[in-house]
């Protein structure tokens, strides 16, 4: 037996949490997904179907008639087109093709599709490290990425999410295989619709990936110019205008609504420093999370070891960004899942299994409040559970707690790095 197959038969002999605890969570994320359409068609009074892709469409059709579209609503309350002027274009042509019905059907079918390629992508790393997984867990990792709570409001919703998941996901694997142009251009496209991703390009420089950030320059200053050439400046101007109006910043001072969905370290800071200007709480939150990412990045060992670090900076930004909420979970799948199958062992690796747990899990008061109202649960019971998580959830959001569980886990399997050699996974050139 070679060396390189001798250390990879070591590496899988010590593998990860027991198979059960980890098939559990990727089964209970299952579950949470199937509980997502059951609430809404028989507890809530409002289903929320499609409302964000309303204002996508509403968008997209002001464009076809010439008019102006940044910051239009539907109609529906606390819902408008806030993205950057060129995202829109991913609309138009369901606009187009008819109603925002038949849209609606469309945007279904290419978030379903985005989706199934996270998770394909998400087992072929996977399977490139560590060998084909039993079909068993090819069906849980698949069922993760397509069919979770967060994913199932994604889709519900209209979001363009598990696109961006995609990129983001597509970002790592290309780099991983010397396709740095790849990597950068799908880092700036994602950055062109949600903004956030721009931030990876300090990961860019971590990893020395100089033809991938030149690549994500180019293609995020050429999307740019040529919103700005179709919509022209004003388009910007206004985007900028309405996305001051509506940043969520103002939301984090004084007391806060525990069903705002925030995923954000502001949040539980509104509460600790009530003093401090709300601005600051991004820059406290990068501050306190700074040794954290820069320990894992410098303990970074292999294939495992870049994962980890991605995994790390996603999670960072997510927590540092006030606008980050719990739809974007979807955008950890692909790193979080390479760890819970090629580096769960020993210490950390349960943190990483909870921390998924409770990720998955976008569970608000008024949730609770809505069944146990409609059940007729007893005023005793009532009056009891929902003060302590109103009170609880006020303060952190379930995936917010899942997200700090699994900066510690990666942060405790730091400190192992075990003697493993990557199989099947050429790392970028520019390591």
């Amino acid at each position: 037996m070679s060396p390189d197959h001798r250390s990879l038969h070591r590496h899988r002999g010590r593998t990860t949490t027991p198979g059960t605890a980890r098939r559990a969570v990727l089964l209970w994320s299952l579950a949470g997904g199937f509980l997502v359409p059951v609430y809404y068609l028989l507890f809530a009074d409002v289903s929320h179907l499609a409302w964000d892709f309303r204002a996508y469409h509403a968008a997209a059709e002001a464009v076809l008639r010439g008019e102006s579209f940044v910051g239009i609503s539907p109609g529906i309350p606390g819902v408008a087109y806030v993205y950057p002027p060129l995202s829109v274009a991913l609309f138009v042509p369901q606009a187009a093709v008819g109603g925002w019905r038949t849209a609606f059907a469309l945007q279904t079918v290419v978030n379903l599709a985005a989706a199934v390629a996270v998770s394909a992508l998400t087992l072929q790393t996977i399977e490139a490290h560590s060998g084909r997984l039993p079909r068993t867990d090819r069906v849980l990792v698949t069922g993760l990425c397509v069919g979770s709570a967060p994913i199932a409001a994604v889709i519900g919703l209209g979001q363009v999410d598990t696109l961006v998941a995609l990129a983001l996901a597509g970002a790592f694997v290309a780099l991983e295989r010397g396709r740095d142009d790849v990597a950068g251009a799908a880092l700036a496209g994602a950055a062109l619709v949600k903004v956030f991703p721009a931030a990876l390009g300090l990961w860019l420089v971590w990893r020395r990936a100089w033809r991938a950030l030149t690549a994500a320059l180019v293609t995020g200053l050429a999307g740019l110019g040529l919103g700005a050439l179709w919509f022209g400046l004003d388009a910007y101007a206004r985007y900028l205008d309405v996305l001051a109006g509506r940043s969520r910043v103002s939301e984090f001072a004084g007391s806060m609504s525990p069903n705002f969905f925030a995923m954000t370290l502001s949040r539980p800071l509104s509460r600790a420093l009530p003093g401090v200007d709300p601005m600051l709480y991004p820059l406290i939150s990068a501050l306190a999370l700074a040794p954290v990412v820069c320990f894992v990045a410098c303990s970074e060992r292999g294939f495992i070891g870049r994962v980890r670090t991605y995994l790390v900076v996603l999670a960072t930004v997510l927590l540092v960004s006030p606008a980050s909420n719990t739809l974007y979970v979807a955008y950890l799948y692909f790193p979080l899942c390479c760890l819970l199958y090629a580096d769960s062992a020993g210490r950390g690796g349960w943190l990483l299994v909870v921390g998924t747990a409770l990720l998955t899990v976008p569970l608000q008061p008024a949730h609770v409040a809505t069944v146990l109202s409609t059940v007729g649960a007893p005023p005793p019971f009532t009056t009891w559970i929902l003060p302590a998580l109103r009170t609880t959830l006020g303060v952190v959001s379930v995936p917010l707690v899942g997200l700090l569980v699994v900066l510690v886990g990666c942060a405790l399997r730091a400190t192992h790095c075990p003697d493993t050699v990557d199989v099947g996974v050429r790392p970028s050139k520019s390591d």
